[in-house]
């Protein structure tokens, strides 16, 4: 599975950091730069999202392959049992 590479997200967000500071030096206050902000932070929103929706996906990926070893676990057991059972009649 593929997913945002922490490295990615990190340059991006120095980036914007970065140009939030320019605007601030500047004393800009033109509408576009607000807009880039607001985009700013929604970007942090869907990346801390991410983050929640990849860790309830790696949990559920270790409980599926916990249940799952088990399970097959259980079965080998059963099968030898069954196939132990044919053999001695």
């Amino acid at each position: 599975m593929q997913g945002i590479e922490p490295k990615l997200h990190t340059n991006l967000t120095s980036r914007i950091e970065y140009y939030r500071l320019l605007i601030e030096a500047a004393d800009h206050s033109e509408a576009h730069s607000s807009d880039v902000i607001t985009q700013i932070a929604e970007l942090a929103n869907l990346y801390e999202e991410y983050l929640k929706n990849k860790k309830n996906l790696e949990e559920s990926i270790k409980s599926y392959r916990a249940y799952h070893t088990d399970l097959r676990k259980k079965l080998t057991v059963r099968l030898r049992e069954i196939k132990r059972k044919a053999r001695e009649k």
